[in-house]
């Protein structure tokens, strides 16, 4: 019998929280919920982490921009721990994946945003899980994107509760499908960004004697460009481009929801015991105010991974309202945590506590010289382009041969290189970069994962049904992505002889009906071939299904493509043997023409 794709990464994973789970009930009686725990478990904070999407360092009133109002954002961060010099990666699944494990990304598999490179191995051990074995009730509530299918979902990841989305990107703020835990679809209409402030404060305020775990991961303001009248128009008469507005104008309407949200708990009484932390996934998507930083998403440099954070505590602790120059990032965040609630910090972290930082009597000292790094990771992993930085010099490793360092304490905005100066005294420091750019040559090798692979799509899903995209397949042939490489939403174009295929996995087999959305402009039906490697072969006459795109509330011209009404046809039969499997559709017509947007694997027999 073929063994499970899955089987032996789960085996580590629980193989590590049992030890997890033994330790802390070393510190106890043998029962778990003897009155030791219980007692700790009401002295345990409650925990909330707001996330945002694609806003910049700049993208603050805090920051020096006179052209937005971000008010509740200002006074999270002042009046809690601000660290001025906290580090992301230059894309938002990879950070997310950090920010989970207390990994840099290339360590956990998610070394992209889509085309199911963005997923999380299954054998890492997230904050949730970790947090779940202190007593701690956890929650998602927004964007995931580090796995679309189970294990790699949030449920699957540690989280009890989760209502949003799993792609890179939702296509409408103002109507579509969520999804939650159980991997149901829930439609829904009305403002995104209201709707997962409601939902997370519902989780929050919820009467329970646990504490909670709350990640509220906005979508905005990543495109598309949409926003309510009110939000609009008071940015518009500040004298910006229409993106500019849009994307200030979206900001503003996630601090009008975070005032919200923390207005709920604060009257709630929750909010004295509440760790509130805040910050955002990369650098601005698009060229505007910045801090003078060079670079923006999708950059190495300080504009693309230097991101505002802040925790605030509860109560009076000395590092509220206080701001730190400590170089600090993502990877901190699970360490960090970990040692707040009196978990063991595991060795094999790439990141380390924040609290010998936050409290100035702590025993442990805090290595403020120590590296950090940041890959712009593509469908594989390059060390190039790349940078890393410590207490006062950024090295950049912008392409072989083209080496860059930057006194970044004196020169924040990168306007001198010197490895590339001749100025007197500059022969030491261009050594020094030498050394850098040797110890992050040596650190990318030791992250870097050769013979990663996208992981299969699990069809044994709880609810018995799978949705195959377009984007988490891969093109043959003629076939294409409409918006070249397949971002979230995408769609196949021209699908060929050679068609496009989907790697399977499931632990049984079985036969399913699967339904088939599309898009055939032909005057004539048009046959479509669906197969396995080892099942069935079937086949089924396409009717012309000419399709529009749904109407939206873009401001501006989107990047995305445009949501659209498919056609869809039903075929039922197609058997998936257990194991490995590839799912494989086609046309062996050779015309263009042919749109495939998803196939929805059900009702497995």
């Amino acid at each position: 019998m073929e063994k499970s794709f899955y089987l032996g990464r789960m085996l580590k994973r629980y193989a590590f929280l049992s030890l997890l789970f033994g330790l802390l009930l070393c510190t106890c009686a043998p029962s778990p919920e003897n009155d030791a725990v219980k007692e700790g478990r009401n002295q345990l904070p409650n925990i909330l982490f707001i996330l945002t999407d694609d806003q910049g360092i700049g993208d603050l009133s805090l920051h020096g921009n006179d052209s937005i109002r971000t008010p509740n954002m200002d006074a999270l961060l002042t009046s809690g721990a601000r660290f001025n010099r906290f580090y992301v990666s230059p894309v938002c699944a990879p950070t997310r994946a950090s920010f989970l494990s207390g990994l840099y990304a290339p360590r956990t598999g998610a070394v992209f945003v889509t085309r199911r490179r963005e997923t999380m191995d299954d054998d890492i051990v997230t904050i949730p899980e970790y947090l779940k074995h202190a007593g701690y009730r956890t929650g998602l509530f927004g964007k995931w994107h580090n796995g679309a299918t189970k294990p790699y979902d949030p449920a699957g990841q540690g989280f009890d509760q989760f209502l949003g989305f799993t792609l890179g990107h939702f296509n409408d703020y103002f109507n579509g499908e969520l999804e939650n835990e159980r991997n149901e679809l829930v439609p829904f209409s009305g403002d995104l960004t209201q709707i997962l402030t409601d939902t997370a404060s519902a989780f929050m305020l919820e009467e329970h004697r646990d504490p909670f775990f709350c990640m509220l991961t906005y979508q905005a303001p990543h495109t598309p460009v949409q926003v309510a009248d009110k939000y609009w128009d008071a940015v518009k008469s500040r004298g910006l481009t229409d993106y500019n507005t849009g994307i200030y104008a979206m900001v503003e309407s996630v601090d009008d929801r975070i005032g919200q949200l923390l207005g709920r708990l604060e009257k709630s009484d929750k909010l004295n015991n509440t760790i509130v932390i805040f910050s955002t996934d990369n650098g601005p998507n698009g060229d505007r105010y910045r801090m003078g930083l060079k670079g923006m998403k999708g950059q190495v440099d300080e504009g693309g991974v230097r991101v505002p954070f802040g925790i605030r505590f509860p109560g009076e602790h000395p590092a509220n309202g206080q701001s730190f120059g400590v170089p600090a990032a993502h990877i901190d965040l699970v360490p960090t945590l970990l040692d707040i609630v009196g978990l063991p910090v595991p060795e094999h972290l790439d990141g380390r506590s924040l609290m010998p930082v936050l409290e100035p009597d702590s025993a442990v000292t805090f290595d403020q010289n120590r590296m950090i790094y940041a890959f712009k990771q593509g469908y594989d992993f390059s060390p190039w382009p790349g940078s890393m930085r410590d207490e006062n010099y950024l090295y950049v490793f912008r392409a072989p041969g083209q080496h860059e360092l930057y006194a970044i304490q004196k020169d924040p905005e990168q306007q001198t290189n010197i490895m590339a100066t001749k100025q007197d005294g500059s022969a030491g420091l261009r050594k020094r970069g030498l050394n850098m750019a040797r110890i992050y040559a040596e650190f990318a090798a030791s992250v870097a994962r050769p013979d990663l692979v996208a992981p299969p799509i699990n069809l044994d899903a709880a609810h018995g049904s799978v949705r195959l995209l377009a984007h988490e397949g891969e093109p043959l042939g003629q076939t294409h992505f409409m918006d070249e490489y397949g971002w979230a939403n995408d769609f196949f174009v021209d699908l060929g002889p050679d068609g496009a295929e989907w790697p399977v996995y499931t632990e049984e087999g079985g036969t399913y009906s699967v339904n088939i959305r599309y898009h055939l402009a032909d005057e004539e039906a048009r046959e479509l071939v669906l197969r396995t490697d080892k099942g069935d072969r079937l086949t089924i006459e396409l009717p012309p299904a000419r399709t529009s795109r749904i109407p939206v509330a873009d401001r501006v011209p989107r990047k995305e493509v445009y949501p659209r009404k498919w056609g869809e046809v039903q075929i039922k039969g197609l058997r998936v043997m257990a194991g490995s499997e590839r799912i494989i559709v086609s046309s062996p017509s050779t015309s263009t023409g042919l749109w495939l947007k998803e196939l929805l694997l059900l009702n497995k027999q």
